[in-house]
């Protein structure tokens, strides 16, 4: 009986390991930096990061960020990709049907408000990226990846351009930012076709919800839609370590997407997939309520009211169809008299999309009852199916 269950033990491991070593690796090139936008649409989309990559490393030969970029690259262990970062400069030598990698900037934006309590500015600098991942021979695009950063910054006075470029500058060169990108990679099997795919097609903005945000938001609506956009799916890929086609408000012409690259300043047109399950995100509104007040400070609920749907069209079967509401508590110093309201309304934002995204996985009774007053559990188990047919 011993030996018969050695054998049958031993059987499983070679079956795993040979299951292992058939894991195709796949021949990735690596091709760079770049702006997933155009010359005219930086000063909205990427004002502070153009900036920078106009100054040189001199040991490389390229620009600052390209070559931190490039440097932490280079050191990486991957697991599902076998990368060449040996042609960067010379596209010429991909071969046919090359799959190729970048890593895009697709907006960034910078905040800051006076906090009088403690008598200092504290500013933020939120970066959105993709890790594009794209046929060099047809400009398909095969999967992207959503990932940021933040930077808090704390001044005595209100920072200037100059002081914020300098703090992104030691931000990028020192903190080395990029240095974990491995991993987020390596969660991805990356294929050379998937077989379904998911990505939001639509965000829509009621005007109650434009009174809450800067003061020249319904003018560049694209600029709010693609930080939603990149905001819920950041969170949606982390936990289901999914690709989603990548939304672009303002810049999808024709399901096209515009990439230029910083190291040849030319613009390539990337057409993007259509996928098989919709989103579609609907913001409501904002809303302040003063929950409790003292001598010194007063407690602020934030709330965020959105209607998310993910539907499949081919089959006209939605899946998921709810408003959603989040909620979150914060507390301003009584004698503060500048208060950036939107900065946290988008925190709430931000944390109602993680937490739908963690409750797709796991549902959690409270968050259920505190998001909507109907039942969801059923359906976020459903998304959960979904989800895995897109990986």
């Amino acid at each position: 009986m011993k030996k018969l269950l050695s054998i049958l033990i031993f059987s499983l491991l070679h079956l795993g390991n040979a299951a292992s070593s058939n894991e195709e690796i796949i021949k990735v090139f690596y091709s760079g930096f770049s702006f997933s936008n155009t010359y005219e649409s930086n000063p909205s989309y990427s004002k502070y990061t153009s900036n920078l990559t106009k100054e040189k490393n001199n040991e490389t030969g390229i620009d600052i960020i390209s070559s931190t970029l490039l440097e932490s690259i280079k050191n990486f262990q991957f697991t599902k990709i076998d990368l060449d970062t040996e042609n960067l400069l010379d596209f010429t030598k991909y071969p046919d049907n090359a799959i190729v990698m970048s890593i895009v900037l697709q907006h960034e934006e910078f905040a800051q408000e006076y906090n009088s309590a403690s008598k200092v500015y504290s500013g933020f600098y939120d970066a959105y990226f993709e890790i594009f991942f794209y046929d060099f021979s047809d400009k398909n695009l095969i999967a992207a990846i959503p990932f940021d950063f933040e930077i808090s910054m704390l001044s005595k006075n209100k920072l200037s351009k100059k002081q914020i470029i300098k703090r992104i500058k030691n931000f990028y060169i020192e903190d080395k930012p990029f240095d974990d990108l491995n991993k987020k990679i390596n969660k991805f099997k990356i294929k050379r076709k998937y077989d379904r795919r998911i990505g939001i097609t639509s965000i829509s903005i009621m005007d109650r919800a434009f009174e809450e945000m800067p003061p020249d938001s319904r003018n560049n609506q694209s600029i709010i839609k693609n930080l939603i956009a990149q905001t819920f799916s950041k969170r949606l890929s982390l936990h289901h370590n999914v690709a989603i086609v990548p939304y672009s408000e303002g810049q999808s012409i024709g399901r096209t997407m515009k990439m230029r690259f910083v190291q040849t300043d030319k613009i390539y047109s990337l057409n993007l997939a259509d996928p098989d399950y919709h989103i579609h995100i609907d913001l409501k509104g904002f809303k302040k309520v003063l929950a409790r007040s003292s001598d010194i400070e007063d407690l602020f609920l934030y709330g965020s009211f959105i209607n998310l749907t993910i539907f499949q069209p081919d089959l006209n079967k939605i899946y998921f169809n709810e408003s959603l509401r989040g909620v979150t508590n914060i507390k301003i110093p009584k004698d503060q008299v500048e208060v950036n309201d939107w900065r946290k309304y988008y925190y709430n934002l931000e944390i109602l999309f993680n937490d739908f995204s963690k409750n797709i996985i796991k549902q959690d009774r409270k968050w259920m009852k505190e998001a909507t007053k109907k039942k969801i559990k059923k359906d976020l188990k459903n998304l959960n199916t979904v989800l895995e047919k897109v990986k």
